[in-house]
């Protein structure tokens, strides 16, 4: 049995079918995908322009969960390098209470926000408990997804805050410029109107990328399978025409010996410098310790991650305080999960 399953593995992964690949495929309206073509692999030059690169990203951390209110402690940063020296960082917090209320005869998911050290300032947020953007399936959205929501929120309105102040010359978000969810254009917008007026180069890259060829392998792969250069980016890829995505989309190696090929996006407006920031963003891919990959973001990562020691010190907090305040009944809807992972050990 095992051996039929390991065959079939193997056919999944035939090497043979990546020359076959034509197109890349995309879900939606407004993506016109380009064929994949040979002369579309562009060889990366690194290039040293002093130029000041800000990274930016976040992290959440749920500390008291029910089914009907939670807490979340949102952590969202940035960290500017110049010549892959670090100049200078700065992280924000938000504590922030989901709660489900009754609005217009729906549930909906309304936060408050609790000003903290280093706080940043997010308008109100409100989800419909049905917001198919927070859904999984066809069921109601989990309380607990509203905290991802408000983590990607803060970060725009982080990497505005670099572009307002005149931080850095080129932002790297971790992710992409596609809107996803509910009221995410409008931290979008400011973004791109703040960069466009401060002449910043607002880009993203993403860690993980799913976009499929259309026989349904997937598309880094096959690039990485038929590109003659040692390190390099890919594009154009497709024509993105949707209001929700306003982004040059490219594919990138950033380094000969890395196993890892990364979507990269910028702000369809400043195409034109793509591969100049490309070019520049390659001499901070040469750290060892994630080979390819930017330091930069390496490092946002690791100032905005919320540790599971901080995040139970919190939990403790907050549980003593909440003691013989009626709240075990509301805990007990969400915590049978946490019990059989412990009888487990």
């Amino acid at each position: 049995m095992y051996d039929e399953v390991i065959n079939k593995i193997l056919e999944s992964i035939d090497e043979k079918a990546i020359l076959t690949e034509t197109y890349p495929k995309f879900s939606g309206e407004g993506y016109r995908a380009h064929k994949i073509e040979a002369r579309n692999f562009h060889e990366i030059n690194k290039i040293n322009e002093n130029k000041r690169i800000a990274f930016v990203d976040g992290g959440n951390a749920e500390i008291i969960i029910s089914a009907n209110f939670s807490l979340n402690l949102i952590r969202v940063c940035y960290v500017i390098y110049q010549n892959n020296k670090k100049i200078s960082s700065k992280k924000f917090e938000i504590l922030a209470f989901v709660q489900a209320i009754n609005q217009n005869n729906e549930i909906h998911y309304k936060t408050s926000f609790f000003k903290i050290r280093n706080h940043i300032e997010l308008d109100e947020i409100t989800f419909n408990s049905f917001d198919h953007t927070l859904m999984f399936g066809i069921n109601r959205a989990e309380i607990s997804s509203v905290a991802n929501a408000i983590r990607r929120f803060a970060e725009l309105k982080t990497a505005k805050i670099v572009s307002d102040e005149n931080l850095a010359d080129i932002i790297v978000l971790d992710g992409n410029l596609q809107s996803t969810l509910t009221n995410e254009n409008e931290y979008l917008n400011q973004l791109y109107e703040s960069c466009g007026k401060n002449k910043v180069i607002l880009s993203a890259l993403s860690k993980t990328t799913s976009l499929f060829t259309d026989n349904g392998n997937l598309l880094s792969v096959v690039l990485g399978g038929i590109s003659k250069y040692p390190s390099w980016f890919y594009c154009p890829i497709v024509e993105i025409n949707n209001i929700n995505h306003k982004a040059e989309m490219f594919f990138a190696k950033f380094h000969n010996k890395s196993k890892h090929i990364f979507r990269f996006e910028i702000f369809n407006v400043q195409r034109e410098k793509g591969e100049e920031t490309i070019n520049i963003l390659a001499g901070n891919c040469i750290d060892p310790i994630f080979i390819g990959y930017p330091y930069g973001l390496v490092e946002a990562d690791r100032i905005a991650r919320i540790s599971n020691n901080e995040k139970e010190s919190l939990k403790t907090m907050f549980l003593i305080r909440l003691k013989n305040k009626n709240i075990e009944k509301y805990l007990s809807s969400f915590n049978a999960h946490e019990i059989l992972d412990k009888i487990s050990f």
